[in-house]
């Protein structure tokens, strides 16, 4: 064999080589993005919207209890406030 075909014999192995990996390449990203898409990314959704679901039940809750305790002692409520709306004035200065 001559070294120019060789070279030509080398080249082309190459080529098929790089043009199969390219083949398996996008295979994999294919396959790897339908994995994400049917799998992956609804149950992340499904986590967040219990996620989102139960922070507004929190705040919920959370906003009934302050407004029990402000309607069971209303001057304390607007003493803390006034204290509090105090403390804030003189460290923003």
């Amino acid at each position: 064999m001559s070294a120019e075909k060789i070279r030509k014999n080398a080249e082309q192995t190459v080529s098929e080589a790089t043009s199969t990996a390219r083949e398996e390449l996008e295979s994999l990203k294919s396959q790897l993005e339908q994995f994400l898409n049917h799998h992956v990314v609804p149950t992340l959704s499904e986590a967040a919207n219990t996620a989102v679901s139960s922070a507004r039940d929190i705040a919920g809750h959370q906003k009934k209890s302050v407004e029990t305790n402000v309607s069971a002692k209303p001057l304390l409520s607007i003493g803390i406030s006034a204290v509090v709306g105090f403390v804030l004035g003189r460290l923003s200065r």
